[in-house]
């Protein structure tokens, strides 16, 4: 066996358990502290900090003790994270009300997986150091480890959802992960330098350090690469379908691209660039197309954004290769640590930066004019005089400024001109045409032309990004981003709707006698909705997870109290803003309380039996909150509503057939169950619906089964899934199971 093989393995084992610990962690931690942006955002930037920090810890421990010095203190490292860690995974306590949750979640990763995270983050670097110190003839391009490294990472992010999770307890995984981290140390033991070039061990390693230009363009290439992967994925989730897991296609499309160009015969051909050039074209095409409200079927959207970003990645990490330092022994870490704190500079921008001073998009754009210009400043320079250079720029600048006219004119002013004449409804394919094609032209130009082409794709994207708020016209009431998403309130006619991303959560009459009615899944036709009019309950403190537009609240009024819990702060100016139903409620003499925070968690400072009915409507978006409906979920609840407590849970989804699992669940508590669809009776103003409904009081579901119509035969059923536990879930096996669709 070629000892190579070893050194490949353990990098790749390496990068495995790095990204299988990651959505370990992040399911670890939503029972904790809840799912708020700040808590997952927290966990990705956490991750890509070790990451930096571990290659940053390389790189001065090389510069200070050389290979072999360093090799005896790396041990000590691989074995530390044993006196920290146990074998219960996160025994962290539920935070507290008043806590810093953003303090409690770095501190609850650091103690539980800081160090041997921090230990896997050094793993590629050390290796790639001990191979230049080895007798191996592959020690003169260490870099092929790097590719085994991504490709380690492609599997173990690829193998989670589908191998791990569904079989899995959180337990269990995080046992047989050490058992991988104990055989990665194993693995070490074969790859020790034993004999080392005098060059390599020195501690004082001479030179002029690397260039500023040649860091930027590192710099550069690593941060737009990660910039288009997030921009990219938000695209798909956000904008085209919110199906779980579809964010791992895009990361493994971006892995791939760093696989085939870090291996040891790169793939990387020279007509790719021009491969870049229409891969940046039809990226503007479809960021058109969003700004114009178009859109392609979902397969085609999603193929067409992995080429893109395939070909984009492709040419950034290909370029890395062609530009990485010739001198290995001196640049090595400083050329992946560079590439580290590139990559942690996109994610900041697109994940954190954007949502803050952006409503639309336009991180697509912006990404991929980084793109080019990190390319363009990759290709060669003309050998040309100042005085020639000069009057090359002088004379393209003409038809540059032709160009830059012509896409904003079509742009802004054509659908102005359209605008002029009525709404857009109808016009969207003329206004693509009518943009699409000028734009597309004068692009076409510059292609393949250094400068030219950057500063064209630079113009596109401010004038494009004027286009959807010109052919908006009346129709588009307000739009607001943050870190949940989009949200976007539009008119069509008599009709006001509220999406988020791509899911409708309710609508309402502008004005009419039906105005204040409620709508959609809310509507009294509907399951949930059918009970709260009917005379055979009757409910004074009800609480509910998930606002929307607020519609539920309508239903009551004099002596009712309705306490709402919603993660978004944003969410409910939005509803008392732009909808009448809150407003209707408090008409009607209902007190209406707000909590901000996530459902699950803010429900803790309530008394037990403090509800009569508990409503969750946050299921029918393609991201399932696993959180708020296991086990431990259903007893929090089952705590604040007692044993006379009545729970509702729109169910409904467009991929996950839920109302399996809830039972599954109830099941295991010894809860009442039963269901109902409005499916096939689906009044004009309604939408088909799914609910289920638990209570401790057997009278409760059989009042709802024998006067309301609803179901218990699935309670009957004997075969259910496992059920689902803040320690075990199988969102997987639930995929694409039936689902009612939205």
């Amino acid at each position: 066996m070629r000892r190579i093989w070893i050194y490949q393995g353990a990098v790749f084992l390496s990068a495995f358990l790095f990204f299988q610990v990651q959505p370990m962690t992040s399911k670890a931690l939503l029972p904790i502290f809840g799912g708020s942006y700040l808590v997952w955002g927290l966990c990705m930037i956490f991750y890509q900090a070790v990451l930096l920090f571990g290659y940053l810890y390389v790189h001065m421990m090389h510069r200070r003790f050389g290979v072999l010095i360093y090799a005896r203190i790396h041990w000590i490292l691989l074995f530390l994270p044993f006196a920290m860690v146990s074998l219960t995974f996160f025994t962290a306590k539920p935070s507290v009300e008043g806590s810093n949750v953003a303090f409690m979640t770095i501190m609850a990763l650091s103690s539980a997986v800081g160090m041997p995270v921090f230990a896997l983050s050094t793993t590629s670097l050390v290796l790639q150091k001990w191979l230049l110190a080895s007798d191996l003839s592959e020690r003169d391009n260490p870099y092929v480890l790097y590719s085994g490294s991504n490709l380690g990472s492609m599997l173990g992010l690829l193998t989670y959802p589908v191998l791990v999770e569904p079989f899995l307890s959180l337990d269990l995984q995080w046992q047989i992960w050490l058992a991988g981290y104990i055989c990665l140390i194993v693995l070490h033991v074969f790859c020790m330098p034993r004999r080392t070039n005098v060059e390599v061990v020195q501690t004082a390693i001479p030179g002029a350090g690397i260039p500023f230009k040649l860091a930027r363009q590192w710099f550069l290439l690593s941060a737009s690469g990660t910039a288009l992967l997030l921009a990219v994925t938000n695209v798909i989730t956000l904008d085209l379908a919110s199906i779980p897991f579809l964010w791992i296609v895009p990361l493994a499309v971006y892995l791939a691209a760093y696989v085939l160009t870090f291996k040891q015969n790169p793939w990387y051909p020279k007509w790719w660039s021009k491969i870049v050039y229409w891969a940046m074209l039809l990226g503007m095409f479809m960021y058109l197309m969003i700004q114009v409200r178009l859109s392609l079927p979902v397969a085609i959207s999603v193929t067409i954004y992995m080429f893109i970003l395939f070909a984009v990645c492709l040419a950034a990490s290909g370029e890395l290769v062609l530009s990485k330092p010739v001198d290995t022994k001196r640049d090595l870490t400083s050329f992946y640590l560079v590439i580290a704190l590139g990559g942690l500079a996109g994610s900041l921008f697109v994940g954190w930066v954007i949502p803050v001073v952006s409503k639309s998009l336009v991180e697509l754009p912006l990404a991929l004019v980084m793109g080019i210009v990190s390319l363009s400043l990759c290709t060669e320079r003309h050998q040309n005089g100042e005085s020639q250079i000069k009057h090359l720029f002088v004379k393209q600048m003409v038809p540059v400024l032709i160009c830059g006219v012509i896409i904003v004119f079509s742009s802004i002013l054509l659908p102005a001109m359209v605008m002029r004449s009525g709404t857009v409804d109808g016009k969207e394919p003329l206004i693509m045409v009518l943009v699409g094609i000028p734009v597309m032209i004068a692009l076409l130009w510059a292609v393949g032309k250094t400068w030219q082409f950057p500063v064209l794709m630079v113009v596109a994207c401010v004038s494009l990004g004027f286009t959807e708020s010109i052919i908006s016209g009346g129709s588009l009431v307000g739009r607001l981003r943050n870190f949940y998403g989009i949200y976007k309130i539009y008119d069509v006619g008599n009709v006001r709707y509220l999406q988020h991303g791509t899911t409708q959560h309710g609508r309402q009459y502008i004005s009419g006698a039906k105005a204040g009615l409620p709508l959609s899944y809310h509507h009294h036709s509907a399951p949930a909705g059918a009970v709260l009019v009917s005379t055979n309950f009757s409910f004074r403190h009800i609480g509910m997870i998930g606002l929307g537009t607020g519609a539920m609240a309508a239903y009551f009024g004099a002596g009712q109290v309705f306490t709402i819990f919603e993660i978004d702060p944003d969410n409910i100016p939005i509803a008392e803003k732009n909808f009448i139903y809150l407003q209707k409620a408090r008409l009607q003499g209902a007190t209406l309380n707000f909590v901000v925070g996530d459902g699950r968690i803010s429900m803790r400072t309530l008394d037990s039996s403090a509800l009569d009915l508990l409503l969750i409507d946050a299921f029918n978006s393609g991201s399932i909150p696993v959180h708020l409906l296991t086990v431990e979920a259903l007893q929090e609840y089952f705590r604040v509503l007692g044993d006379d407590g009545l729970l509702f849970m729109h169910v409904s989804n467009r991929f996950i057939d839920l109302p399996p699992v809830v039972c599954s669940n109830a099941r295991a508590l010894g809860l009442n169950f039963c269901e109902k669809s409005n499916a096939g009776l689906v009044d004009p103003d309604a939408e088909t619906s799914q609910w289920v409904a638990l209570s401790n009081n057997p009278d409760k579901i059989d009042l709802l089964v024998k006067e309301m119509g609803w179901s218990s035969v699935r309670a009957g059923v004997s075969s259910l899934p496992r059920p689902w536990t803040d320690r075990y879930s199988n969102v997987l096996g639930s995929l694409f199971s039936g689902g009612v669709s939205q």
